[in-house]
């Protein structure tokens, strides 16, 4: 009876992280392409539009500044920062402090093309948030945080490309790990986690 129980526990929460698994790949999936609709008649890649959208708003940076306000892997920003110079949207110089430094900022064509960019990035934003509190947004932000931390976790407790335990063993970890990847659905779990956002 009681491992029968442990069993439809086990799948319920299977079920349960499958479909918050669905729903945020949904969003993300959703904004993409709320992004790339409005941004084809520009000629640009929902990539391109956030680096333009990006150094439009923060004024000329370095590459880890902008690295850090977008969630771009370093060989993706390399290559979108590489696609835009070559359409000559942005520009690179040396910084003034610190000559071993280099500052993105935009071309003329860059900035005309970017201030169209913030009208769109704006919109992309305000649906985002539309009907959500402040403090409503705050624990959705702590929430999703609290996601990217189990993920982190994650790669810490079972590293990728480790040997997969098998038999029983294989049974006990699972559940283990739907236990610790459950953590978020109760929010005073591990409160004291890092805010990513």
């Amino acid at each position: 009876m009681r491992a029968a129980h442990a069993e439809n526990t086990l799948n319920q929460q299977i079920a349960q992280h499958a479909q918050v698994g669905l729903l945020l790949a949904a969003v993300r999936r959703r904004q993409r392409q709320a992004v790339e609709s409005r941004v084809a008649r520009l000629g640009l890649s929902s990539q391109q539009f956030w680096v333009l959208e990006a150094i439009a708003r923060q004024g000329k940076c370095s590459f880890s500044e902008i690295m850090a306000g977008l969630p771009l892997d370093q060989p993706t920003a390399s290559r979108v920062l590489a696609e835009l110079r070559s359409r000559d949207l942005i520009e690179i110089s040396t910084d003034a402090d610190d000559r071993r430094r280099r500052r993105l900022g935009l071309t003329t064509d860059g900035a005309r093309l970017a201030q169209q960019c913030g009208s769109i990035a704006k919109q992309i934003r305000k649906a985002l948030s539309a009907g959500f509190s402040g403090s409503e947004l705050a624990t959705l932000a702590t929430l999703l945080g609290r996601i990217l931390y189990n993920f982190d976790d994650l790669d810490v407790t079972s590293p990728p490309g480790q040997d997969l335990p098998t038999g029983k063993q294989s049974a006990r970890a699972s559940a283990s790990l739907f236990r610790h990847a459950g953590a978020f659905i109760n929010p005073f779990v591990r409160s004291s986690r890092p805010n990513y956002w």
